[in-house]
């Protein structure tokens, strides 16, 4: 496999076409979901994407859309290798649903810890080797003994990362943005878990809405909004979308 040739442009209802900061190349990947043999590929297609290709761009940025943990089988190497990443090159990790639900786990939330082992929490547990809750254990019990198993510094990362990267016209996020709502004024729910409301809208939402968690077979570009969560655990495809100026390229593996 490999990437797909030629560019696509996007036009904002203005006729302006959308771009990114001025100077600024942004590569942006879907959700991992504990794929970590497709992640540590992707990156280096991205490198050498970068490395080979003719550039304009002064500066290069990696953004995680979120979900880099739960269902795949390797979710401690993709925390391990996206904190690598984020120390050491300033890659971008944006917080997922999964992420949110697994830092509300680790704080003893039994709604939280409930939805999160039956969407792929398991999965995770056995990477790192923890043992599932005990019957007779409660949430608070479990989250301070999941808390105190996981590495600190990889918690820590996850507390820190943001809801959203901006660059010129283009805002990454997990989920998506509340149509009708000021960028600024998202409710953090939203960003993380919305769907239909928002992938059924065709409301300008003040920026090109670049996103993952509703999973799609290829990565699709709408008028308002650009998709990129192939469903890396089960597809066998993790998708990547280099945007440099007014261009936009798909990467994948």
């Amino acid at each position: 496999m490999g990437h797909t040739g030629g560019m696509v442009w996007h036009f904002r209802k203005d006729g302006r076409t959308a771009s990114t900061a001025a100077g600024e190349r942004v590569y942006a990947i879907g959700d991992i979901h504990g794929r970590h043999d497709l992640f540590q590929s992707l990156v280096r297609k991205i490198i050498a994407h970068w490395e080979s290709g003719p550039r304009e761009a002064e500066a290069v940025q990696l953004v995680l859309l979120g979900d880099i943990i739960d269902r795949g089988a390797d979710s401690a190497a993709c925390l391990n290798l996206a904190n690598k990443l984020v120390t050491e090159s300033g890659v971008r990790l944006l917080k997922g649903n999964h992420e949110d639900l697994l830092l509300n786990t680790i704080d003893g939330s039994a709604i939280a810890q409930d939805i999160w082992l039956d969407h792929g929490g398991l999965a995770f547990l056995e990477s790192f080797g923890i043992a599932p809750p005990r019957p007779d254990e409660d949430s608070f019990d479990f989250g301070e003994r999941l808390g105190g198993a996981l590495p600190g510094h990889l918690v820590a990362m996850l507390r820190a990362a943001p809801l959203t990267f901006r660059s010129g016209d283009y805002l990454f996020v997990h989920a998506g943005v509340r149509p009708g709502i000021a960028i600024d004024r998202q409710d953090e729910q939203d960003l993380l878990f919305i769907r239909e409301d928002f992938t059924r809208s065709d409301r300008d939402h003040g920026a090109m809405i670049v996103h993952g968690h509703s999973i799609v077979e290829e990565v699709e570009f709408h008028p308002n909004r650009i998709a990129i969560d192939t469903g890396a655990f089960a597809s066998e495809r993790l998708s990547c979308v280099c945007f440099d100026g007014t261009e936009r390229e798909t990467l994948h593996t």
